[in-house]
């Protein structure tokens, strides 16, 4: 796979594993068509480049031993800042060479995920109180194998025209297609919006509604890759709140991660909350997948806008100002 470069997306976070089922064994996984192994030591999950600078051999097919990753190939180690400590074929007390070493990558555990970057990622992880609190329950949803650019995927998310059409019944009905005026608010590292009223015809599950209800939603971007949404009913408070993050496999090929927390229904089964955005993110991905092109027009002459896409123009713009390259045309 081609190794992707954009002077944006490689000093990002990007979730790309689920903590839990990162264990003893290393594994590999794929970022902006960089092949990199995650595996934990002493010191947490360590991030390096996939790859053996002797011969090349993947060393996420290799063991951990002594806190360092062991090539499968020669039993090479290398150790969390990715420098090689140990040649089994090299005489004892023999210097081991300088440029025996690979790439170390920055590497978090936050809200359920592991987070690389794979530049210089200008602070950590942004802290979010509802998905990091566990007062909220959050929940880790996915990952989800998309068959398009990630920036289709985070278009999608800012888009309210589709929900009574691709999520009838669920998110919205054809009854009720018709939106408020949006406006977005543009900060330095963000774009949002907020206090739109959505009809839904089935409440969530724990909501004291026995039938549909209207939410107000609040969307926002925070970064090229990554948003999050509350939507609350007014009419009780009861809100929950999405964290959606996509990791750039490839330019046209990417892995959406999802955080579900909630204020309320706490004696619902967790699982319910799961199954539900299982299902609606199916249903977008069908979508997004049949999408042509795959990559994201920054021209805006390329496709039809309509007044009602404000908010999808509004993104397409910051990543055209940015200098997004990666899932973008």
């Amino acid at each position: 796979m081609e190794r992707l470069h954009d002077p944006v997306l490689e000093n990002d976070w990007h979730a790309v594993y689920l903590t839990s089922e990162l264990k003893e064994k290393p594994v590999a996984v794929t970022l902006l068509g960089e092949r990199v192994v995650l595996y934990r030591n002493s010191r947490g999950v360590q991030a390096l480049r996939d790859l053996c600078i002797h011969r090349g051999a993947m060393l996420s097919k290799g063991w951990v031993k002594d806190d360092a990753i062991v090539c499968p190939y020669h039993g090479w180690h290398y150790n969390g800042e990715g420098q090689c400590v140990c040649i089994p074929a090299q005489p004892a007390g023999e210097r081991i060479p300088l440029r025996a070493k690979t790439a170390a990558y920055a590497c978090e555990e936050k809200y359920g995920f592991v987070w690389i970057c794979l530049g210089e990622p200008t602070g950590p992880v942004p802290h979010f109180e509802e998905f990091a609190n566990p007062a909220f329950r959050p929940l880790p949803c996915g990952p989800y194998k998309v068959k398009a650019a990630g920036t289709r995927v985070i278009e999608n998310f800012t888009d309210f025209a589709h929900l009574m059409f691709v999520h009838q019944d669920l998110l919205g009905h054809p009854d009720y297609a018709e939106l408020p005026d949006i406006q977005v608010i543009k900060e330095k590292n963000r774009i949002y919006i907020e206090n739109i009223p959505i009809f839904q015809p089935v409440a969530h599950s724990g909501s004291d509604k026995s039938e549909g209800t209207t939410y107000v939603y609040r969307k926002e971007v925070y970064r090229p890759l990554s948003g999050r949404l509350s939507k609350t009913d007014p009419g009780n408070g009861q809100t929950l709140w999405i964290l959606l993050t996509v990791a750039p496999v490839a330019a046209d090929e990417c892995l959406v991660f999802m955080m579900v927390a909630r204020n309320y229904g706490f004696d619902v089964d967790d699982e319910n909350f799961i199954r539900f955005q299982d299902i609606v993110f199916d249903q977008d991905a069908q979508v997004i997948e049949s999408q042509k092109p795959e990559l994201l027009p920054l021209d805006l002459q390329a496709e039809l806008n309509h007044r009602v896409d404000v908010f999808s123009v509004a993104y397409r713009r910051w990543l055209n100002e940015l200098g997004v390259k990666v899932g973008t045309i």
